[in-house]
C-alpha cells in the first residue's frame, strides 16, 4: 500500500495543505513545531479514526475553528487507487472510502483495506520515533533484555510489562515458602481446623468407615472424570486431524525431500553480496578497529558533556525572556485593577437592565438606536401623553356640562308643550277675541326677544369655544413642524408626511376658531332683533291703550306659550349643535391618541422596553439606555485591555514554557524561579562550549586520518573470492548456478514452512501429529472414542448418585453440636481457600498461556526475525555483528560480534543498542508481516547515530522493495543522503511537492 497524497482541511495548526505525488522514500524535514509529529498523527487519524475524548492522544484539532480532519490517497495492491476521507462526527469521526471502481463505503470498507489492522497494532509494527529508543535509555541493565525482546515479538514492550504485572500479581498470592500471603495464611488455618475436625469425628461410630467411602467415590469420580476429559480430548483431536491429515503428511514429504536433497552451501544473500561488493569498501579490520574505538571514546566524551546547543543558540531569546520579567508583574497587577473595574460596571448593567426589565443581551442593547431623532422622539411621545391627558379632562367636563344643559332644555321644552292650548279650544278663543291684533304684536315681540336671547347665548358659547380652541390648534402646529423638520433631517418621509396631515388639521381648527364672517352676521341678526323689539314694544304700548278680554289674555298666554316653546326647541337644537361639536372634539382627541399610541408603539420597538415604560416613562427609558450603551462600550473597552493584558502574560508564560523544549527541568509553573533556573543552564552551557571546542578539535584530526585509511584499498577482489569459496565455486558462472539450486531448495522450506504456519494454527503440536500418523481410518475410530464417552459417563453419574447418598448419611451424623460447628468452619475455610485458589489459579493460567504463545513464536516466526534482523544488524555495524541469538533464560537476546564472542544485550553501547532495536523492528515488519504492504512511517528515531551509522541506516531502509517509507526529520545534515525531489521541507516550499 502507498500513500500518494495528503489533503490536510485542518488539523493541528496546519490547514489547506495538499502534498501530492509522495515517493516511494518521501523525506519530510523541517525545524521543531514545524508540523512533522502532527503529519503522522494525521495519517494515524484518518486511517484509525481521531482520538476520543477520553484518550490521552492529542486531538489535533484546528484552534480557529475550521473544518477539521481531511484525506489520503493511496494505491492498494488488492483494491487499486482509493480516498480515505475522515471529518468531524461522533466518536472516532465520519469517515468515507471511495474506490477507482465507483464503489464507495465507511469504517467496514476501511477494516478491508487496512487488513483489520487497528491503530495500536499498526503504531507497534510500522511506526515507530525517538520515544521507542528513549525508552531504552531509562531501563535498568536487566530490562533491556526483556524490552528488546518484546519489541521483537509485539513492536512494543507490552509483552514484558504483561510479564512482569502477572509475575508480582501471583507472588502477593502464593509464595511456595512464604507465609504472609493470602494463600499461604488461609491454607495453615485450613491445616488447624482440619485437625480439629478429625479429633472430633473420632466420637461418631460409623463416621470414619463412610468418610472413606466418600473419599473413594470422591477418587473414582475424579477418575472417571478425568477419563471423560481424556476421552473428549481424544475425540476433539481425532476430528482436528480428520482437518489437518492431508497437511501434515504434505509436511513428512517435505521433510523427507528436503533431507534427501544434496546440501548446498551457499552464502546468504549470496547474489546480492556478489553485485554489491563492487560499491562496497572492506576497511583495514585491526587499524580502523582501534581508530573508531579512539573515535568512540572521543564522541562519548563529547555526549557525555551534555552541552545544550539550542539553549546557546537561543541565548537572545532566553536574555528577552529574563528583562520582561519586570513587565509581566506590572500587567498582572493592571489585569486586577482593570477585572475590578469590569465587575463594577457589570453590576451598574444589571441594575439598569432590572430597571428597565430588558431580558436582551449586550450586543443587543448596543444596537439600539440613541440618536437625536429617537431622543427626540421620546419627548415628543411624552409631550403628546401630557397634552392628552389634559385634553381629555377639559372634555369630559365640557361633555357633562353640555349633556346637563341638554337634558334640562329637553324637560322644559317637554313642559311648555304641555301648556299649550289644545287647537280646539284655541280655535274658539280666537273667534271670540277682539283682541287679535294685540295678541299678534305680543306673540312677535315674545318671539323677537327669545330670538335675542338666543343670539346671546349662541355668541357667548361661540367665544368661548374660540377661546378654548386656539390654543390647542397652536400647539398641534408647533408640533407638526417639529414633526416635519425631523423628519427631512432623517429623511424619514412617514414622519414628514405625519407632520404636514397635522399642520393642515391644526389650520382648520385655528380658522374655525377665528369663525369672523359667521361672528359678523350673528352680530348684524342681533342688532336687527333688537331694533324689532323696540319697535314691536313701542306699537303694543299703543295698542294696549283700549283694554283686553277674557279670551284675549288666555290667547295672549298661550301665544307667548308657544313663543316659548319656538325659542326652546331653538334653543334645543343649539345645544345638540353644541354637543355634537364636543363629541367631535373627543374623535379628534381619539386620533391624537391613536397616533400617540403608535409613537409609544415604534419608540418600544426601537428601545426594546415594554409598553407600560414606554407610554409614561419614554425619556427616562431612554436615557437609561443611551447609558447603559456607553457603560456596554466602557465594558467591551475594559475587556479588550483584560484579552491584550492576558495574552501579552500568555506570551511572555509561553516564552517561559518554550524554554523547557531547550532547558530540561526548569519549572514552568513558576515564572520568577523558571527565570533564575534558565540564567544558570545558560552561564553552564557556556563553560561547556570551551571544553567541547577542544576535543572536537581531536575528533576532526581522528577522523580525517580514519578517512585516508578507507580509502587506501578496495576489498572487492578478496570479497568475491570469500564468496566463491563459500560457495565452493571455481568462477562466476558456477556461483550463480549453485545460487540458483540453492534458490530451489528456499522454495521448498518456504512451502514447508507455509506448511507448518498453517498446521500451527490447529490444536494438535507436532508430537500428536506424529503419534496420529499411523491412524488410517479416522472415521471409525471417532466413533468408537463416542461410544466409550457414553459409557464413561453413564459410570461418573451412577458414581454420583452414591456419592450423594454416602454424603446424606455423613449429614445425619455430623448433626452434633460440637462436631457441626467445627465442620462449618472447616467447610467454610475450605470455601474461602477455594475462592482464593480460583483467583490464583486464573493469573497463573494467564501467566502458562502468556508463555506458551511466546513459546510458540519463538519456535516459528524468531527463527525467521532472527536471522533477518541479524543480517540487517550486520550491514548497519559494517560486520561487526553479524548474528542474535535467545538468552539462555528465554526473555532476551544475545549478540554475536564477528568474533564469535557474544554479549548481553546491557553490555552493548547505547548506539548499538538503538541499531539491535531498529534492525528488530525492521524486521518484525519484513517477516512476520511482510505480507501487508504498509508504509514504513519513521520520525528521527536515528538522531543518536554518528554519520555512517545514519549512512548505513539510510542506504538500508533504501534497499526496502516494494514497502513506501515516509521519514520524517529535523536534522539537515541527514538531507544529502536523498535526492532534491524526495525532500519536502516544511514551511519553505509550496504545499504541493510535485507535479
Amino acid at each position: 500500500m502507498k500513500i500518494e497524497e495528503l489533503h490536510i482541511y485542518g488539523f493541528g495548526k496546519l490547514e489547506n495543505l495538499v502534498l501530492s505525488n509522495l515517493d516511494d522514500f518521501q523525506v519530510f524535514y523541517g525545524e521543531n513545531e514545524a508540523g512533522k509529529t502532527t503529519i503522522m498523527a494525521f495519517i494515524h487519524a484518518v486511517l484509525f479514526g481521531f482520538p476520543t475524548k477520553q484518550q490521552q492522544e492529542l486531538r489535533y484539532e484546528p484552534k480557529g475553528g475550521g473544518r477539521y480532519g481531511g484525506r489520503v490517497s493511496i494505491r492498494h495492491p488488492q483494491y487499486g487507487f482509493a480516498v480515505i476521507e475522515r471529518v468531524k462526527g461522533k466518536a472516532a469521526g465520519d469517515v468515507t472510502v471511495m474506490l477507482e471502481n465507483g464503489a464507495s463505503g465507511n469504517e467496514e470498507l476501511l477494516k478491508k483495506l487496512l487488513g483489520n489492522f487497528d491503530r495500536s497494532m499498526f503504531q507497534a509494527v510500522f511506526s515507530f520515533n525517538l520515544h521507542g529508543l528513549q525508552n531504552i535509555h531509562q531501563m535498568k541493565n536487566e530490562e533491556i533484555g526483556r524490552f528488546l525482546f518484546s519489541s521483537g515479538t509485539l513492536g512494543t514492550d507490552r509483552l514484558a510489562r504483561a510479564e512482569s504485572m502477572l509475575q508480582k500479581d501471583l507472588e502477593a498470592r502464593y509464595k511456595p515458602s512464604g507465609k504472609k500471603p493470602a494463600l499461604n495464611s488461609k491454607l495453615a488455618g485450613l491445616r488447624s481446623l482440619d485437625a480439629d475436625l478429625k479429633k472430633a469425628a473420632e466420637k461418631n461410630n460409623g463416621y470414619e468407615a463412610l468418610v472413606a467411602e466418600r473419599e473413594s467415590l470422591q477418587q473414582n469420580i475424579e477418575s472417571l472424570r478425568q477419563a471423560v476429559l481424556d476421552l473428549s480430548e481424544k475425540s476433539a483431536s481425532l476430528k482436528e486431524w480428520e482437518k489437518v491429515e492431508e497437511l501434515a503428511r504434505e509436511e513428512v514429504l517435505l521433510d523427507a525431500e528436503i533431507k534427501e536433497s544434496k546440501e548446498i552451501r551457499f552464502p546468504a544473500r549470496g547474489i546480492e553480496r556478489l553485485e554489491s561488493c563492487k560499491q562496497l569498501l572492506r576497511p583495514f579490520l585491526s587499524q580502523l578497529e582501534m581508530m573508531r574505538g579512539k573515535r568512540q571514546a572521543l564522541a562519548e566524551e563529547l555526549a557525555g558533556l551534555g552541552i545544550n546547543d539550542e539553549l546557546l543558540g537561543r541565548e537572545p531569546e532566553v536574555g528577552a525572556v529574563l528583562e520582561g520579567l519586570h513587565a509581566y508583574g506590572q500587567s498582572g497587577l493592571e489585569l486586577n485593577q482593570l477585572e475590578e473595574k469590569t465587575r463594577m460596571i457589570e453590576d451598574k448593567i444589571m441594575e439598569m437592565r432590572r430597571k428597565l426589565h430588558l431580558e436582551v443581551s449586550d450586543d443587543e442593547i448596543h444596537s439600539i438606536k440613541t440618536d437625536m431623532f429617537t431622543k427626540k422622539q421620546a419627548e415628543t411621545a411624552d409631550e403628546m401623553r401630557k397634552r392628552i391627558e389634559g385634553q381629555k379632562h377639559e372634555l369630559e367636563a365640557s361633555f357633562n356640562e353640555e349633556k346637563i344643559r341638554l337634558e334640562q332644555l329637553e324637560a322644559e321644552l317637554i313642559e311648555a308643550r304641555q301648556r299649550l292650548l289644545k287647537q280646539e279650544e284655541r280655535a274658539d278663543l280666537e273667534k271670540a277675541s277682539r283682541t287679535g291684533n294685540a295678541a299678534e304684536i305680543k306673540a312677535r315681540l315674545e318671539d323677537c326677544r327669545d330670538r335675542i336671547a338666543i343670539l346671546e347665548r349662541s355668541a357667548k358659547l361661540e367665544e368661548e369655544s374660540r377661546r378654548k380652541s386656539r390654543p390647542l390648534g397652536l400647539l398641534g402646529a408647533l408640533i407638526s413642524l417639529c414633526l416635519i423638520v425631523y423628519g427631512l433631517y432623517g429623511q424619514d418621509w412617514i414622519l414628514s408626511g405625519l407632520g404636514i396631515l397635522m399642520v393642515i388639521f391644526s389650520a382648520s381648527i385655528v380658522w374655525k376658531a377665528s369663525g369672523n364672517r359667521e361672528a359678523g352676521e350673528k352680530a348684524g341678526e342681533l342688532e336687527q332683533q333688537r331694533k324689532k323689539e323696540k319697535e314691536l314694544d313701542e306699537r303694543l304700548s299703543a295698542f294696549q291703550s283700549g283694554g283686553n278680554s277674557s279670551a284675549a289674555l288666555k290667547l295672549e298666554h298661550d301665544d307667548r306659550q308657544r313663543l316659548k316653546v319656538n325659542s326652546l326647541e331653538g334653543m334645543l337644537e343649539q345645544q345638540n349643535h353644541q354637543y355634537e361639536k364636543v363629541l367631535a372634539k373627543f374623535e379628534r382627541l381619539e386620533q391624537d391618541e391613536a397616533q400617540w399610541k403608535k409613537l409609544v408603539e415604534e419608540l418600544c420597538g426601537q428601545l426594546r422596553i415594554a409598553d407600560p415604560i414606554g407610554a409614561n416613562m419614554p425619556v427616562e427609558a431612554f436615557l437609561l439606555i443611551e447609558e447603559c450603551k456607553s457603560l456596554i462600550a466602557e465594558k467591551a473597552r475594559l475587556s479588550g485591555n483584560i484579552i491584550s493584558l492576558k495574552e501579552r502574560m500568555a506570551g511572555f508564560e509561553e516564552a517561559i514554557s518554550s524554554l523547557s523544549k531547550f532547558i530540561p527541568g526548569i519549572p514552568e509553573n513558576e515564572v520568577r524561579l523558571a527565570c533564575h533556573y534558565a540564567k544558570t543552564a545558560l552561564e553552564e552551557a557556556k563553560r561547556k562550549v570551551v571544553i567541547r571546542s577542544e576535543k572536537t578539535a581531536a575528533l576532526e584530526e581522528l577522523e580525517y586520518d580514519l578517512k585516508k585509511v578507507e580509502k587506501e584499498r578496495s576489498s572487492y577482489e578478496q570479497e568475491m573470492s570469500e564468496l566463491f569459496a563459500q560457495a565452493d565455486a571455481d568462477n562466476e558462472e558456477a556461483y550463480y548456478l549453485l545460487g540458483e539450486e540453492a534458490r530451489k531448495q528456499e522454495e521448498l522450506r518456504d512451502r514447508l514452512k507455509e506448511v507448518k504456519r498453517e498446521l500451527a494454527l490447529s490444536r494438535l503440536d507436532r508430537e500428536e501429529r506424529e503419534g496420529l500418523l499411523s491412524v488410517r481410518n479416522v472415521h471409525e475410530h471417532i466413533e468408537e472414542t463416542a461410544r466409550q464417552l457414553v459409557e464413561t459417563e453413564r459410570r461418573l453419574e451412577e458414581a454420583r448418585n452414591r456419592l450423594s447418598e454416602v454424603r446424606y448419611e455423613i449429614q445425619v451424623l455430623e448433626e452434633g453440636g460440637t462436631y457441626s460447628e467445627i465442620l462449618h468452619n472447616f467447610r467454610q475455610a475450605q470455601s474461602d481457600f477455594a475462592e482464593e485458589a480460583k483467583e490464583w489459579a486464573v493469573h497463573m493460567l494467564a501467566k502458562e498461556l502468556l508463555n506458551r504463545t511466546v513459546n510458540r513464536f519463538k519456535d516459528y516466526h524468531l527463527p525467521r526475525l532472527l536471522k533477518k534482523a541479524g543480517e540487517y544488524l550486520e550491514f548497519l555495524t559494517g560486520g561487526n555483528y553479524s548474528k542474535l541469538f535467545v538468552a539462555p533464560s528465554g526473555t532476551g537476546f544475545v549478540i554475536q560480534r564477528a568474533d564469535h564472542v557474544r554479549f548481553e544485550a546491557d553490555e552493548l553501547s547505547q548506539a548499538t543498542m538503538e541499531q539491535v532495536y531498529v534492525s528488530l523492528r525492521l524486521a518484525l515488519a519484513e517477516t512476520i508481516y511482510g505480507k501487508l504492504s504498509f508504509p514504513l512511517i519513521i520520525d528521527d528515531s536515528f538522531v543518536n547515530f554518528d554519520g555512517e551509522r545514519a549512512r548505513r541506516m539510510i542506504e538500508l531502509l533504501k534497499k526496502a522493495e516494494g514497502r513506501q517509507i515516509l521519514f520524517f526529520t529535523c536534522h539537515e545534515h541527514l538531507l544529502g543522503h536523498f535526492d532534491e525531489n524526495q525532500i519536502y521541507q516544511m514551511g519553505r516550499k509550496p504545499a504541493k511537492i510535485r507535479g
